[in-house]
């Protein structure tokens, strides 16, 4: 079977090199950390203009993200497909617990990112892609997920993106409500700025 065939011959570069295992694992453990950075970064960074449409690429990303992510835990309801170190031997080189292998969570997070970036025309559109195909590659490589798993992600990843581009205008007044939330808590933020404690 290709998609076994595959995995065998990505996941069996593991275990041969401390380095190559420690950026692999490195890769794929940090994604929820990367990807907040990440949002944190459009969010804060860029002058008035520039700031505003990196605030809207935020929020489409989160927004493509959380659904993407809601669907792949449905699809892991009511579909069960065994991860690779249940069925295999393979290099396992991070714990993690036997459920569905199909899709990848992570990938799913990174690539819903990517897809986003990619369709607003994003400054950092193909590092971020880069990066995504690298976290799936990671994921195989230690031995958590399938080829197919990583690709499914993608392809949902893909189909999310769309729709929450496709249907920015419905969104708009949701963006509009989290604009005025936050507006309204920075400026309370200045009312009652933080004091700070001198020491002598």
């Amino acid at each position: 079977m290709m998609n076994y065939e595959t995995f065998q011959r990505i996941n069996g570069w593991a275990g041969h090199s401390k380095l190559l295992d420690t950026v692999m694992v490195t890769i794929s453990e940090s994604v929820p950390y990367v990807a907040a950075a990440l949002m944190l970064y459009l969010w804060f960074i860029g002058n008035k203009q520039q700031g505003i449409e990196k605030r809207y690429t935020a929020l489409y990303a989160v927004f493509s993200s959380a659904i993407a992510l809601f669907i792949n835990a449905i699809i892991h309801f009511v579909y069960y497909h065994p991860r690779p170190f249940v069925t295999h031997q393979v290099h396992q080189l991070v714990p993690h617990a036997a459920d569905s292998s199909f899709v990848s969570d992570h990938s799913v997070l990174v690539f819903a990112i990517a897809w986003i970036l990619i369709m607003r025309n994003a400054h950092w559109k193909y590092p971020v892609l880069f990066w995504a195909a690298f976290v799936g590659l990671s994921r195989i490589y230690i031995g958590v997920h399938y080829p197919a798993d990583v690709i499914g992600s993608a392809l949902l990843a893909f189909v999310t993106s769309s729709l929450v581009i496709y249907f920015s205008r419905r969104l708009e007044p949701l963006v509009q409500l989290l604009f005025n939330l936050y507006n309204q808590f920075t400026k309370l933020a200045r009312l009652f700025p933080v004091k700070k404690h001198g020491y002598k």
